[in-house]
């Protein structure tokens, strides 16, 4: 009987040993089988986007299955469901992307398709989230809708977003054109008078700095050297566009050698223009090239009582993202900068040219660092004032650490 037991248990462990061996040795080419299939599904899936998209939504569905926890399928099916106006289904699939990778883009297109829906609470929810977004693309997207829908005056009052607003801005930076390095920071609280955030008034304080200027020395270098704090209106016609005025008192922190008062009364009037088409950041474990566009304008023009001067400014910029990985990115950009003012100031009177870097170390971090090389040339022919080693040409290497952040 023992040998009896001892031969069935001999045969059993055998038979299970086979049936593992077979198991384990096709499991690898059954995933293998599983993989290739779903590569040549999506190859089909991506031609047909161009000639049937009705093909490629039936493609999509199919890999959806083959790999459910894949974000980019979840997402490209949602836009797929979103051309054929099949919204229930777009949002399910946007929404499953969305817990799989969290993205600012995908929430505003799940925005986009609850209005669709006629779900407005829904969307108005996530277009107040998306008003803190690291991307000013899609902060300026999710306020325009914001105020599409507040025009409608289907939102109760108690339902409106805060009209209170605060930004801190800081961007010190070292010039190897002046070895030194510059400081300056801005912190503002406002208040928007109308839904759609037009006009509105605000306090200020800012510090511009440098380290070569010293105490009881004339600047050697252009820096205002200044506290400056006051309060302003200002009026924003359209996206992009603010007008300010603002008045104040600054406080010189490098003194004059001929003594004078260190306090002044300050009286700004300012117009600025800024926007641009920036890469969406998307989360990926592995380092990915995107070669998304990078194109933005930034002029202002404005008259400083202070100097009584009316200075003017334009700087475009064209570059592409060229990584992304988990939560870091990299642009590499060109740009331009021209510089003029009414006084006939050196500093204030160029033009250059330049190329550089944008590294954001941590997205949601709201700080980017960037590193750009320029060459340039000082404008007329008698530049006031003029410093003995003047050149008419000059060029360096900035670096720029830069913190902006609105609440």
């Amino acid at each position: 009987m023992i040998r009896k037991l001892k031969g069935t248990s001999y045969i059993f462990l055998l038979s299970t040993l086979l049936f593992l061996s077979i198991y384990i040795g096709h499991y690898p080419a059954a995933a293998q089988v599983s993989a290739d299939s779903l590569t040549i599904l999506l190859d089909e899936a991506y031609a047909m986007m161009t000639t049937n998209l009705d093909r490629a939504e039936q493609l999509f569905e199919q890999a959806v299955k083959i790999s459910p926890n894949d974000f980019v399928l979840h997402r490209q099916l949602g836009y797929l469901y979103s051309e054929h106006n099949k919204h229930e289904q777009a949002l399910k699939e946007f929404e499953q992307a969305e817990a799989i990778q969290p993205s600012d883009t995908i929430k505003l297109q799940m925005a986009f398709i609850h209005l669709s829906m006629g779900n407005e609470d829904e969307a108005v929810t996530l277009l107040r989230v998306l008003g803190d977004s690291p991307d000013q693309y899609i902060r300026k997207g999710a306020e325009v809708q914001l105020a599409a829908i507040s025009s409608s005056s289907t939102v109760t009052s108690s339902e409106e977003p805060s009209k209170w607003f605060s930004r801190i801005y800081a961007a010190p930076y070292y010039d190897t054109r002046w070895q030194t390095t510059f400081y300056y920071a801005d912190a503002e609280h406002g208040y928007f008078f109308d839904r759609n955030k037009m006009f509105f008034s605000y306090g200020f304080l800012s510090l511009s700095a440098d380290a070569k200027s010293k105490l009881v020395e004339i600047p050697k270098i252009f820096s205002d050297n200044a506290i400056v704090g006051g309060v302003g209106l200002g009026v924003k016609p359209f996206i992009g566009l603010e007008v300010r005025g603002q008045v104040g008192v600054a406080y010189d922190i490098v003194p004059d050698s001929s003594g004078a008062d260190r306090v002044h009364p300050d009286f700004r009037a300012l117009a600025i223009y800024g926007n641009g088409i920036y890469p969406n950041f998307e989360f990926h474990n592995n380092l990915k090239v995107t070669f998304e566009p990078l194109i933005d304008v930034y002029s202002s023009v404005g008259y400083y009582s202070r100097y009584k001067n009316v200075i003017g400014y334009l700087q475009c910029r064209a570059g592409t993202r060229v990584f992304e990985m988990s939560y870091t990115a990299a642009d590499l950009y060109v740009r331009s900068m021209y510089v003029k003012d009414s006084e006939r100031e050196f500093y204030n009177n160029l033009i250059d040219i330049g190329a550089g870097i944008r590294i954001l170390p941590f997205y949601k971090w709201d700080m980017y660092i960037m590193a750009e090389y320029y060459r340039g040339v000082y404008l007329g022919k008698n530049p006031i004032p003029k410093p003995e080693d003047y050149s008419k040409y000059f060029g360096g290497f900035r670096l720029f650490i830069i913190y902006d952040h609105i609440f």
